[in-house]
């Protein structure tokens, strides 16, 4: 029997690490107990040019962040460390994004994927609803073919890290005040990494549908 691991990482502006691990067991007819350790996947979503320099801690925002103004610029790139020293990996990004009240809502904030190394899966994405957020998921790959993220070298240093999916957000120019702007708005970055070893398929839209089994 295959067993398959998955992994995520979340990201809200700061960083959070998720990290897995099992053992299996499997017993033959004769009752001899065989038993196997099975390799985790550990990832972790880093914003490097991100900044956390905030001199009003009270509200909880960055200042880079703060009283943004619609076009204004604001660096930020998520990133996958894969830190497992036992699996490859595959690796996928999701991004939520607020939307305004208009009667057709658009999303505040906009950002350029770099296309040369991240995809989106545009069957997975979900439209923005008034008031509410639209949602973006990205495979590390191009042409339908997922790129392997190799595994870690040692415990400390990861072998390799992906390209940033994009490396900032601007805040949408035809923002009107009457669009429901007030108060914060989060951009919700989740990373996901899943062993790259014994899957049943390798097409990015399949491989996606693991993390919810």
């Amino acid at each position: 029997m295959k067993k398959k691991k998955t992994i995520f990482a979340a990201f809200v502006l700061l960083l959070i690490v998720v990290v897995g691990g099992a053992v299996a067991y499997f017993t033959d007819v004769d009752e001899k107990t065989n038993v196997f350790t099975i390799g985790s996947v550990n990832i972790t979503l880093t914003e490097t040019n991100w900044d956390t320099t905030d001199t009003t801690p009270a509200n909880g925002v960055p200042d880079a962040s703060e009283g943004l103004m619609p076009g204004e610029t604001v660096a930020k790139n998520p990133a996958i460390d894969n830190e497992s020293t036992k699996n490859d990996a595959y690796v996928f990004i999701k991004v939520v994004v607020p939307c305004t009240t208009e009667t057709t809502p658009q999303e505040i904030f906009t950002y350029t994927i770099n296309t040369d190394t991240w995809t989106e899966l545009t069957g997975s994405a979900v439209a923005c609803t008034s008031g509410g957020t639209a949602t973006h998921v990205y495979y590390y790959g191009t042409g339908g073919t997922l790129t392997v993220l190799a595994k870690a070298s040692n415990d400390t240093t990861p072998t390799s890290t992906s390209k940033a999916v994009f490396d900032n957000v601007t805040v949408r120019n035809t923002l009107k005040g009457t669009e429901g702007l007030s108060g914060n708005k989060s951009i919700v970055v989740t990373g996901y990494g899943i062993q790259k070893d014994g899957l049943a398929s390798v097409v990015p839209a399949t491989v996606w549908t693991y993390f919810s089994n």
